[in-house]
């Protein structure tokens, strides 16, 4: 709902966004699945540096701590 919304009244900035979170990686420090932040329905828009979120794995299914972090070989904008 979130998504559309924005996308419905700011489009240029929802596409900023899209491409901020595609280059986010969420990682399970129990499995080693990794999957950007916008497959996993999340956004994250002018992030610095790594953080851990609450979240359940896609990957084993677990609730735990996930690292989200930039990859290193995206795009520099």
């Amino acid at each position: 709902m979130l998504r559309w919304l924005i996308g419905f009244f700011f489009p240029g900035l929802m596409g900023r966004i899209e491409t901020e979170s595609r280059a986010r990686q969420m990682q399970c420090p129990r499995c080693d699945y990794e999957t950007s932040v916008w497959k996993a329905g999340g956004m994250r828009y002018l992030g610095l540096g790594t953080v851990y979120r609450f979240g359940r794995c896609p990957g084993c299914g677990k609730s735990g701590m996930l690292r989200v972090y930039k990859r290193a070989d995206s795009a520099q904008p």
